[in-house]
């Protein structure tokens, strides 16, 4: 069985390599979000869900003429398959 000292040196390792770990892909997630809002890939701007949405029905609408595909939600009549109109 494991003795306290062996479980102590078990756990102590277990962290302290989690936390080496967790420190390096910090710095390099910081790095990349760096070079992604340099690049202009990513905005600096923090966003909630409202003006996100709105952000994309905005993006959606300018590229509405030129997409041949419905909108999220609606549906193409003329490709839904069903009966023209309920009798």
């Amino acid at each position: 069985m494991n003795t306290p000292q062996s479980q102590l040196i078990g756990w102590g390792s277990l962290i302290a390599a989690a936390g080496v770990s967790y420190y390096y892909a910090r710095q390099n997630i910081n790095e990349r979000r760096k070079a992604q809002e340099f690049a202009g890939a990513r905005p600096s701007e923090k966003l909630d869900w409202r003006a996100r949405i709105a952000q994309q029905e905005q993006k959606a609408a300018a590229g509405e003429g030129s997409s041949s595909t419905p909108a999220a939600g609606q549906v193409d009549p003329s490709k839904s398959g069903g009966p023209s109109a309920p009798k």
